[in-house]
């Protein structure tokens, strides 16, 4: 299968990705200095998936698919895609709410920062959830984080530069 070409909608999945592995970097960091090299948490930011993966190996997390919608500002409406972006943990209740917490402060910062299109990404929402894992569920964190994709203008505009205006 061949990959579709690059549009707005994948920028923005990538840029996303990019920060929730920067996320799981400092998890990971922060979980071996305080428990030795290795840590405990299993903070591998290659458990950070551009999509749902296949099989959940907790902690995990992967960016879903969006809702596009118009996102009127003061300056003029703007076409944008919310993101849910989900983090699947799993353990004892205990170390999974400090997972949590960990998760919110570390990944709100992380997906916070990014810039896509030259626009600065909202975190409009962040907190526990429960994650589906193919039948059964575990606790996670859910951000829904909107991304602006453009301005509306008088002339016509696509998210997919190659499509013909007509």
């Amino acid at each position: 299968m061949t990959e579709p070409e690059p549009d707005r909608l994948t920028a923005a999945r990538v840029a996303l990705h990019a920060a929730l592995a920067a996320t799981f970097e400092q998890l990971a960091a922060e979980d071996a200095a305080s428990h030795g090299e290795d840590g405990v948490a299993g903070w591998h930011p290659d458990r950070v998936h551009l999509h749902v993966p296949r099989q959940l190996v907790t902690p995990c997390g992967w960016v879903e698919v969006p809702t596009v919608h118009q996102a009127p500002d003061a300056a003029s409406a703007k076409l944008s895609a919310t993101f849910p972006v989900f983090v699947a943990l799993d353990g004892e209740d205990r170390a999974q709410a400090v997972a949590q917490d960990q998760l919110l402060s570390r990944g709100w910062d992380h997906l916070a920062a990014v810039k896509v299109n030259g626009l600065r990404v909202t975190v409009q929402t962040a907190g526990p959830g429960e994650v589906d894992v193919g039948g059964s569920t575990v606790r996670g964190v859910v951000f829904s984080v909107q991304v602006g994709l453009m301005r509306s203008t008088w002339c016509s505009q696509t998210i997919v530069p190659a499509i013909p205006q007509g």
